[in-house]
């Protein structure tokens, strides 16, 4: 079990799905404009207890629209380009993609809390979050946010058991060929995150 909810995007592979559904990944997140939607389904049957997030981005409102009719996904995830207002009807959980270093996010996130569930705050770079970690942390009392952001090692505890953040969210990789895959970026994070 995890101290804190976890997303991991841009899955792939059924290595990668299994070994964060193992770990107690809540969330798994897949392209659906990279995915096929039957390489997804396939995934899906092996999995039980997950939420399956269908990522969407770059994509027009009506292309989000037939992407959630294919896909089915439980959670949503688009960016902040999309107007919340043309999708407001679908039904599934809504996470919105929010850059700490483009978006003017206390406006953005005062404008869309009506139409989602989560803000995932993400940055240009790995350096992102520097600077702004007392920023972050009082967005985080007031929305729910799943930082997205690297969060150096050493204060990941911290930043979980402290800060009122709803979660984390992490990348998965890349199968180095069909079933077989390198955990050791996701095994770190994760097993810093297990509880006793």
């Amino acid at each position: 079990m995890l101290r804190t909810k976890v997303k991991v995007s841009a899955i792939e592979n059924l290595s990668d799905a299994r070994y964060c559904a193992g770990m107690g990944v809540e969330w798994l997140g897949f392209s659906m404009t990279e995915v096929p939607v039957d390489k997804l389904n396939e995934i899906r049957n092996w999995l039980s207890g997950i939420q399956i997030v269908g990522e969407a981005f770059n994509c027009s409102e009506d292309q989000i629209i037939a992407l959630c009719e294919a896909y089915k996904p439980d959670v949503l995830e688009i960016d902040s380009s999309i107007n919340l207002e043309k999708i407001k009807h679908l039904t599934v959980a809504k996470i919105l993609r929010v850059n700490l270093d483009s978006d003017n996010l206390p406006t953005l996130f005062a404008a869309a809390r009506p139409y989602v569930d989560y803000f995932l705050l993400v940055g240009d770079s790995e350096d992102s979050l520097k600077g702004f970690e007392n920023q972050a942390e009082i967005w985080s009392a007031q929305y729910p946010i799943i930082l997205g952001l690297s969060i150096p090692e050493d204060d990941l505890e911290e930043w979980v058991d402290q800060s009122s953040i709803q979660g984390i969210g992490l990348i998965a990789g890349k199968e180095e060929r069909p079933g077989y895959r390198d955990f050791t970026d996701l095994m770190t994070i994760l097993e810093k995150l297990e509880t006793e």
